[in-house]
């Protein structure tokens, strides 16, 4: 049995065909592709809650009944520069998916680059014929 992996595994490199487990590992990555390309639309920020005091004598938010909730989009940029969008009750479900969206996207991008980086470990980056 022994013989027949090494023959096997010899022949696979002399037609420079790729090893089985590149072959699974590129199987792997397109199928992280194609769900990646069917993901839809994202949205880096964080989407939060809040509830304010308007601060007028005699309202309920004066007696710890705060009003809300609203939701802000919150985003970050370079230099510390952060950037709220508030966002209506109605828009929120989309919100909330496009920034989870974003968030598989990024889990599905650190996987292909690990299959890549093991692809090129294993000297067979050229799985996709």
């Amino acid at each position: 049995m022994h013989i027949w992996l090494a023959l096997s595994y010899h022949l696979c490199k002399c037609y420079d065909m790729p090893s089985p487990t590149a072959q699974r590992l590129a199987s792997r990555r397109r199928k992280l592709v194609e769900q990646l390309c069917a993901l839809g639309p994202v949205l880096r920020a964080s989407l939060l809650e809040r509830y304010t005091q308007c601060g007028k004598a005699g309202c309920k938010c004066m007696r710890g009944e705060k009003h809300g909730p609203a939701y802000y989009l919150t985003v970050s940029y370079a230099k510390g520069k952060t950037r709220q969008v508030y966002v209506p009750k109605d828009l929120r479900p989309l919100a909330e998916r496009w920034v989870r969206n974003y968030h598989h996207a990024l889990t599905m991008l650190e996987e292909m680059s690990s299959i890549n980086l093991e692809l090129i470990r294993r000297k067979e980056p050229e799985t996709d014929r």
